[in-house]
């Protein structure tokens, strides 16, 4: 966090005009992205020089809320070549990612690092770590200040904007390494701190801009107050992945001092950990000290966790099709993240207040429960969470699509959902005794929603009063 002195200094200073000297091709990984879109951010017309509906506009289009913040081109991971990624000739990473996590906690400032950082980048561009690093030095550079009634309005402005200029540089650095292989849980770790920030200093954003907008009454006023205000929505839904990053970081606790949480996963070692869970063999060797069936689970609790990120959609489908689906177990587990995904799509649309994406979300959500129960579960026994899992979830979108279908295909809905409940209610379900009371608890609660639905739209009468186990089919 840099002090006040520093951002005065920051506010103080004038912008150099841009050097007209061409410059040579970038060599990086951070060469990938969206050159062009992110030279246009970079270089936006200040606060004070532009028309404030015009200002708005382009705020929204900063929205983490797709792919397309990362820029229009679809990322994309490079093909595989020889000596692509030089592990065994690069050695400092532990040192580096050491003294990283000791400026996170006492704020310190290692100059011998960063510049180490700096020089071996153009050593070795290929290295996606230093990259991540890089981009977590580029985070903890960006100014703030705790109480803003130290700056005015006008320098709190730019510093928002500045704040938000950066942290997307440092996403996009991160991404782009994700994609050259620098998935690990160390990297994810701090990926998430710097999306949840960006969020939080994006929400804050959208709400000035509300507060300024909301009293003028002309029409563009009105509908940019309105998007301002369900962007602010979505913004909120989003912020929900915190709750899921706990989860890791307690991952990354137990996983401390091992390669799980500092190496990163290669295609390969997918492959072949995939290969050795389909034959039993769960606790083979892969790589070094990495068994089989933890390098499965380490690896799709990190993808779970990423399928709440809308910006990283492509990355997490693509790190999925990494993953043979030869073995039934991983295959479901993999569509279980898929679905998340699905999931998080619709509560973005509700979030937003957009009905049309939200029954599209609803409807593609549903028809991949559907596919996933008649291809893989119909009439099989269900010992795993993931495998009664698609049932609860076409429950759950039946219950929270309410009101964005027309009544006679709502109601055929419903009746399915009660027949999904049957399935997962009865001696199919074959969980171990503590899951399966959670399943069961869970079936109550969805019975009691679905039943007060039935009765608001008068569809519970004499023919219908039996139990829902009777209801449906």
């Amino acid at each position: 966090m840099a002090k006040i002195e520093k951002i005065e200094k920051w506010m103080d200073a004038d912008e150099k005009p841009a050097s007209k000297r061409k410059k040579k091709k970038d060599q990086s990984l951070a060469g990938e992205l969206n050159l062009k879109a992110r030279k246009k951010t970079a270089t936006a017309p200040r606060v004070k020089h532009v028309d404030p509906i015009a200002n708005i506009q382009q705020l929204l289009k900063e929205a983490p809320d797709s792919p397309d913040f990362l820029g229009r081109r679809k990322l994309s991971a490079p093909e595989a070549k020889k000596g692509l990624f030089k592990k065994k000739s690069y050695q400092d990473l532990a040192k580096l990612r050491s003294d990283l996590n000791i400026l996170s906690k006492d704020g310190k400032v290692d100059v011998h690092s960063r510049q180490k950082i700096r020089n071996d980048l153009k050593k070795y561009p290929e290295i996606p770590d230093l990259h991540v690093i890089n981009a977590v030095y580029t985070y903890q550079d960006i100014p703030r200040i705790d109480d803003k009634q130290m700056i005015s309005q006008q320098a709190q402005d730019r510093l928002n904007e500045n704040q938000l200029a950066q942290l997307k540089k440092a996403i996009h650095e991160i991404v782009v390494a994700f994609y050259h292989g620098g998935l690990s849980i160390f990297n994810v770790n701090w990926f998430i701190k710097i999306y949840i920030d960006y969020l939080n200093v994006y929400k804050n954003r959208l709400s000035y801009e509300y507060i300024g907008i909301s009293q003028k009454k002309d029409r563009e006023s009105v509908t940019l107050a309105k998007k301002l205000r369900n962007k602010r929505s979505e913004i909120i839904e989003l912020l929900e992945v915190k709750a899921r990053f706990g989860a890791l970081s307690k991952l990354g606790v137990k996983l401390n001092g091992t390669t799980y949480l500092s190496d990163n996963f290669t295609p390969m070692e997918i492959k072949k950990a995939a290969a050795a869970f389909k034959a039993g063999e769960l606790s083979k060797v892969i790589v070094e000290e990495r068994r089989a069936g933890k390098i499965i689970f380490v690896y799709l609790t990190l993808l779970t966790l990423l399928a709440k990120v809308p910006i990283l959609k492509y990355l997490v489908e693509d790190a999925l099709n990494t993953i043979p689906d030869d073995d039934r177990g991983i295959a479901l587990r993999k569509r279980m993240v898929l679905t998340l995904m699905k999931v998080s799509d619709f509560d973005l649309a509700m979030s937003g207040g957009d009905s049309v994406r939200a029954r599209d979300a609803a409807n593609a959500l549903y028809r991949y429960c559907l596919e996933t129960i008649k291809t893989r579960l119909l009439n099989q026994v269900m010992r795993e969470l993931y495998e009664v899992d698609p049932f609860l979830k076409a429950i759950w979108i039946v219950k929270s699509a309410d009101g964005l279908f027309d009544r006679n295909g709502y109601k055929e809905l419903l009746h399915h959902a009660y027949g999904h409940l049957k399935v997962i209610s009865g001696e199919l379900n074959q969980l171990q005794e503590k899951k399966r009371e959670m399943v069961i608890d869970l079936a109550s609660k969805y019975t009691y929603q679905l039943d007060t639905i039935m009765d608001h739209y008068g569809w519970i009468g004499e023919s219908e009063s039996q139990s829902w186990q009777n209801r449906g089919g």
